[in-house]
């Protein structure tokens, strides 16, 4: 069976095919949304959704989120004492969506259909592939997000003839597409986007607004504790959220810093006014590839039919405000923004496997999203001109597509060519994106421009780039698959790291409690910063705690008593785990204390 997954970077989500209707499976926690975030406890297993989630603000240190930002890269990521590859990292998460989809449909899922954003490069998306095989799927097709999420909206429009604009701006990416749909044909014109502009940008500017607030009222920099920093970033996220359904939210974060003896708490309010103030240039910065894809597409604003909104940031007014002032019309609200990459996934899935009747007649197409090309020199008088960018496919072309173009040599007795690929727009390579090189040799000698190299390039229907070259005057042939050095794990790697995810996987995704809301006690709050640099020692939260004990009897004194004598000891045993633990327990007490 093959199921559907939009893997995000801030939520990820599973589903099937339920007859020819799509549906999202529930994790185990009966949620449809799993949280991207990964965990290492105590006793070295690693954990997915909101059992991560809950030790994000207590133990930063063995917690990650966002990873898919470094898909494709050469980062490491670190948990406790342990290092990971980003690809390593979503293998987890895909690990627990595949879990809860086996658990739920009672049968084994052998492989999936996984998406991608739509401007993401060639390495990330072999990296995704990686991180799917690594969580044990066959993945034999990467697919678009914006084209997924048109899949789930066209399901009940394919009759009608029409253009359509796909909004999507999720949690870390931003994409648009244009498409033309007829007869059940999805064409995808044109794709333009910004694979760093997200919801996680918006919390991080607020974020840093507040602990700016915070430090002009207390002189205390927040942004110097992690755990501060988090729980900043936390309040953030929830108050973006309040502001899409009303015009002011209160802001409350107890005993988020210590300044003396004194604890510190950070009270605001924040208008819906202040925060479209705040992240205004952010979301502004749309229009510029919606403009792009409308150009490439070679279409008027006013042919777009409807604006489909796909990503929990397309819920904020003030997109939606320009979006209208843009085409005049209301954006579509038809298809869920945050489930509707999964379930078009998942009608991928279901033409793939035959789940959906032939009779339907839906009909796909994508594009590539960027221009694709090699380095290439040029004569000008007598002086070479080097790192001149020759495009082979360029952007937005339909895909699969192959194409070659042939190039001559540029010395006498010329006998190797390098090749390096590159994707971009620019006319100079160093402009543009490295993707990969190799050496093309038993080049004929001969004086210069009279032997020919010709280059053929195939990006498939996954976004995966392949090269061949041939010297065409002796047919010999070298070829290429694409995939960045560093960032591509070989098969030696990917079976270590397969064998390492299935010793750490704790299988525990998606359980777990419910982030609280801003203004709810925290149910894993850090321990507050103090006024010197560097993370708060949790030394400062017993200071204030036993300033606390001065003032409180009865229960209440024996209970708090209590707890800061086992807070001294797990200090004076080192043991981080339960620091953690006792200090979250002691600020949530300090905190009904105060109420």
């Amino acid at each position: 069976m093959i199921v559907g997954i939009d893997l995000g970077t801030t939520t990820s989500l599973v589903a099937f095919m339920d007859g020819e209707r799509p549906e999202i499976i529930p994790n185990k926690g009966g949620k449809r949304l799993t949280p991207s975030i990964v965990g290492l406890d105590k006793g070295g297993q690693v954990h997915v959704g909101d059992t991560a989630r809950n030790q994000l603000v207590s133990m930063p240190e063995r917690t990650v989120a966002e990873v898919k930002r470094l898909m494709g890269t050469d980062a490491k990521v670190a948990l406790g004492d342990r290092s990971y590859r980003p690809q390593e990292i979503s293998g987890f998460v895909l690990k627990s969506l595949k879990d809860d989809a086996e658990r739920y449909l009672e049968k084994a899922i052998e492989e999936a259909v996984i998406t991608v954003p739509a401007y993401f490069t060639d390495a990330q998306r072999q990296a995704t592939k990686d991180a799917g095989e690594l969580a044990g799927f066959k993945v034999d097709r990467i697919l678009n997000e914006p084209t997924a999420a048109a899949l789930a909206y066209g399901l009940d429009h394919l009759d009608k003839e029409q253009h359509v604009l796909v909004f999507d701006l999720g949690g870390g990416t931003f994409d648009v597409s244009v498409l033309e749909m007829f007869e059940g044909v999805l064409d995808v014109k044109a794709s333009a986007g910004n694979n760093h502009l997200g919801g996680g940008d918006f919390d991080r500017l607020l974020a840093d607004w507040l602990a700016a607030e915070f430090e002009k009222a207390h002189g205390v920099d927040l942004r110097k504790d992690p755990r501060a920093k988090m729980r900043l970033k936390t309040a953030a996220e929830q108050a973006k959220i309040e502001l899409s359904s009303t015009t002011s939210t209160q802001i409350m974060l107890p005993f988020i810093a210590v300044k003396g003896a004194e604890p510190l708490s950070l009270e605001l309010e924040l208008s819906r006014g202040k925060l479209e103030e705040l992240l205004g240039d952010l979301i502004r910065s749309t229009v510029e590839p919606i403009n792009t894809a409308l150009k490439d597409a070679k279409l008027d604003k006013s042919a777009i039919t409807d604006v489909v909104l796909v990503g929990g940031s397309s819920r904020i007014p003030m997109v939606q405000v320009i979006l209208f002032d843009l085409f005049k019309k209301e954006p579509r609200h038809g298809v869920h923004p945050d489930e509707a990459v999964a379930l078009g996934a998942a009608v991928q899935a279901g033409l793939k496997q035959g789940t959906i009747s032939a009779d339907r007649g839906i009909m796909i197409t994508d594009v590539c999203p960027y221009t694709l090309g090699v380095e290439v020199s040029a004569q000008a008088g007598r002086e070479l001109i080097k790192g001149l960018f020759s495009p082979i496919i360029p952007r937005n072309s339909t895909v699969p597509v192959s194409r070659t173009e042939t190039y001559l040599t540029t010395s006498d007795n010329q006998r190797v060519v390098d090749i390096k690929v590159y994707q971009g727009n620019d006319r100079l390579v160093k402009n543009n994106t490295f993707l990969d090189a190799y050496t093309v040799e038993g080049i004929p000698p001969a004086a210069a421009g009279n032997e020919k190299v010709a280059i053929t390039f195939t990006y498939d229907i996954n976004g995966i780039l392949h090269v061949k070259t041939k010297v065409v005057s002796t047919g010999k042939e070298a070829a290429l698959k694409v995939e960045k050095t560093g960032s591509r794990m070989n098969d030696d790697q990917r079976e270590e790291a397969k064998e390492r995810l299935d010793k750490e996987w704790g299988g525990s995704g998606g359980m777990g409690a419910a982030q609280p809301s801003v203004a709810a006690k925290p149910s894993a709050p850090s321990a507050p910063a103090s006024t010197s640099a560097g993370p708060a020692p949790t030394s400062a939260m017993l200071t204030a705690a036993k300033a606390k004990l001065a003032t409180v009897s009865g229960e209440n004194k024996e209970r708090l008593g209590e707890l800061v004598s086992r807070l001294q000891d797990a200090l004076a045993k080192k043991d981080s785990a339960e620091v953690a633990r006792l200090d979250a327990q002691l600020t949530d007490l300090l905190f009904d204390l105060e109420g």
